[in-house]
């Protein structure tokens, strides 16, 4: 079996290629922008085939999935960051919607039928504060920032090749997720290097946030990659939508007094107003029932174990 990853390089992209290694017998190709920036894959060593690729390019895509003919494809690559997504909009609708569309495409081209796992986004949905019930797959998407409105794109585009196109596909909706490997500019991420770094120093430790309030539905990535390759292996049925979340809720003060526990320390906070946006979603959580019944999958990681692993990650970094 031949499995092919774009964005493999990258957070969720990198462990999904280290659990498939680890967990399976298939053969893994991947998609990097640049393979020089492979450094999530070093572990893997030799168990990984990379190649070159703008997925903004139809030609570049439709090379590397002519040459590979996968069996599994998982579209993981795009542009993540919601407060890019404001100053980049432009670029943000052209890297997730155009990249997904010439993976779409370059299969049909290629004439293969491989099962197509796009990943979109929990942030689709939009709020969740005043709801009667978590979000499930049949609620109406609502986004509320580019991203999300990307994000919402890729989700009907698919569900259209799906449906008139007969392409094998399964979406999946992850919500927040975090966990070693994560750039700094998440929350999670950003907060265990800001403790790392003041630890390193000697220092009280001083953290710049933004808005602490806000609660989010966190998952670990190690958990979210194994649920990718679960739903890899579900028969291709009616139900080809799938939240990916743990159906509890944290804020970012829960996250840093979790932090707190783990350190054993209290910390300063100071909120700064670039950190802030210009509207943030109060609630955004999921219900994770539909993969569940389908696959048996739910998340298994503790939170504090992830954010211990996060300090952990920074620790044996160059800051």
């Amino acid at each position: 079996m031949k499995v092919l990853i774009t964005g493999i390089g990258g957070f969720a992209g990198s462990h999904l290629a280290d659990h498939i290694v680890r967990s399976t017998d298939a053969s893994v190709y991947g998609i990097l922008r640049d393979t020089e920036k492979d450094e999530n894959l070093k572990q893997l060593g030799d168990a990984v085939q990379l190649s070159t690729c703008e997925i903004t390019d139809f030609q570049s895509v439709f090379k590397v999935i002519k040459e590979v003919r996968p069996d599994i494809i998982f579209h993981v690559a795009g542009q993540a960051f919601v407060p890019s997504s404001f100053e980049h909009a432009a670029e943000t609708f052209k890297t997730n919607v155009i990249g997904t569309i010439n993976i779409f495409e370059a299969v049909k081209a290629c004439e293969i039928a491989p099962r197509i796992i796009v990943v979109t986004s929990g942030e689709v949905y939009g709020e969740t504060f005043g709801l009667p019930s978590l979000h499930t797959e049949a609620s109406i998407p609502q986004p509320v920032n580019p991203y999300a409105a990307s994000k919402t794109s890729v989700d009907y585009i698919a569900q259209t090749y799906k449906k008139y196109e007969g392409l094998n596909i399964v979406i999946a909706r992850p919500f927040n997720h975090t966990g070693p490997r994560q750039k700094p500019n998440f929350v999670c991420s950003s907060i265990a290097k800001q403790i790392v770094a003041f630890q390193k120093a000697k220092q009280p430790i001083v953290l710049r946030v933004g808005n602490i309030k806000a609660r989010r539905d966190f998952t670990d990535v190690r958990d979210i990659a194994r649920g990718y390759w679960q739903l890899a292996q579900t028969d291709n049925s009616q139900q080809f939508i799938f939240n990916l979340c743990a159906g509890t809720s944290h804020s970012i003060e829960e996250i840093i007094r979790m932090y707190e526990t783990i350190v054993g320390a209290r910390f300063e906070l100071i909120v700064e107003p670039k950190r802030l946006r210009g509207y943030d979603i109060q609630l955004l959580a999921g219900d994770p029932g539909a993969i569940r019944r389908a696959t048996g999958w739910k998340a298994e990681i503790p939170l504090q174990q992830t954010l211990t692993d996060l300090l952990d990650y920074w620790n044996h970094r160059e800051l």
